[in-house]
């Protein structure tokens, strides 16, 4: 026989269900609160998040806090949530109904696919960003802003930002917040974020293994003509491929940022970054860090 506290609970699981509200009303059961409502807005910037990652972010690490609050917007049908890749463990994702209430102009992203542990690791580095004072457009966001002419500028003036160096005047798509590659493509960066003094847009990309050279050669001298800053958050294996490092005699062996003309031959040294700056990649979430630390290790192509 069920306790009576179990019996309310699902009478009042089973009355969200029918009724889908959204915690707004008196009748819906429950109440959405700013943690609820800041979460839905970072699900629908970055796409997926895993519970450990609502958790930091909005619930200051309290899982079972997170997994409450969740459970609830997922019967209220504002998020859905998943169990089915277990190194990720839970992973959710907001309905278009959790989008439209998240109030950021963007509609619901697809489910997660088979770049779940990118589109992740690109979530844990936003927060973690965010959390120390940045200000982060995730690439919806970019996207967005960028398929409206004269959005881009208007946001970073919203941000304060005086001007983005390397910006013709009536740019096109993806020239202010993305890089032109070539006369017709662009590169759009995982994440543009604003230092919070001085006030100045800079390129993050979360690079987890290595790229093809030409294609890294190729993105890398895009952002050098443009003269744009980039940050590469990259695992080990990528932090050599772009700088370089000695090779089995001792004798440094450049990498791609030399080969672009990003930094001059040679072992980089202080004060040489120029635009282009790499740090390690960490996470928030353990098991983020720990997939992504193997993915590194993995033989390519196996």
């Amino acid at each position: 026989m069920e306790t009576r506290a179990v019996g309310v609970y699902r009478e009042r699981a089973e009355r969200r269900r029918r009724t889908r509200g959204t915690g707004e009303a008196r009748g819906d059961g429950w109440q959405r609160t700013e943690e609820d409502e800041k979460l839905l807005r970072l699900a629908t910037r970055y796409s997926t998040l895993t519970l450990h990652q609502a958790a930091y972010a909005c619930w200051g690490g309290r899982i079972e806090a997170a997994r409450r609050r969740v459970r609830l917007m997922t019967e209220a049908g504002l998020l859905l949530r998943s169990a089915d890749v277990r190194w990720a463990r839970t992973v959710l994702w907001p309905t278009e109904r959790g989008a439209r209430i998240a109030g950021t102009g963007l509609s619901a992203p697809r489910p997660p696919g088979e770049r779940l542990l990118h589109r992740l690791a690109v979530a844990d580095a936003g927060i973690a960003l965010e959390a120390h004072g940045y200000a982060v457009l995730s690439e919806r966001e970019i996207h967005a802003a960028e398929a409206v002419p004269g959005r881009p500028a208007q946001l970073l003036e919203a941000l304060r930002v005086p001007g983005v160096p390397g910006v013709p005047t009536g740019a096109r798509r993806g020239e202010t917040l993305a890089v032109p590659v070539g006369a017709r493509a662009v590169h759009w960066p995982d994440l543009v974020v604003v230092e919070p003094t001085p006030r100045f847009p800079i390129a993050v990309e979360v690079e987890l293994t290595p790229k093809a050279p030409a294609a890294l050669r190729t993105i890398l001298r895009a952002y050098r003509q443009a003269q744009r800053r980039v940050l590469y958050l990259a695992t080990e294996p990528v932090a050599r491929q772009l700088q370089g490092g000695p090779g089995p005699d001792g004798t440094w062996l450049d990498g791609a940022v030399q080969d672009a003309g990003l930094r001059p031959p040679g072992e980089p040294r202080p004060g040489t970054a120029g635009y282009l700056s790499v740090r390690p990649f960490t996470a928030v979430d353990p098991a983020v860090a720990r997939r992504a630390a193997q993915q590194a290790t993995r033989p390519r192509g196996g």
